[in-house]
């Protein structure tokens, strides 16, 4: 191999390195994107549920078991929250090892 394949090798790989930080970096944005989203539907949940707590009267199955299902829905918000900020703090991790490399 002469100098100038070597020269085209290594510009190619520094253009791959590029693009691979590019999409780490897009895919952290849309993790955190879904993170808030995540944040917000489960503020929701929570105003809806203590909107509906607060009523005084006697509740009828219907209304308890409305309850109950958007006590699982926060609940299943709530895991998927845990598990993405999990998968986010590993990436960060992972990018932190990779930098010291």
């Amino acid at each position: 191999m002469g100098k100038l394949d070597n020269l085209a090798l290594m510009q190619q790989w520094f253009q791959l390195v590029q693009q691979k930080n590019s999409l780490v970096r897009y895919e952290s944005e849309l993790m955190i994107a879904r993170e808030l989203q995540l944040e917000d539907r489960q503020s929701r949940l929570q105003q809806e549920l203590r909107e509906r707590m607060a009523v005084d009267h006697l509740k009828d199955e219907e209304q308890l078991a409305e309850e109950r299902l958007i006590l699982e829905e926060m609940l299943e918000v709530v895991e998927q929250r845990d598990a993405l900020v999990s998968l986010l703090e590993e990436q960060r991790l992972l990018e932190r090892q990779e930098d010291q490399d």
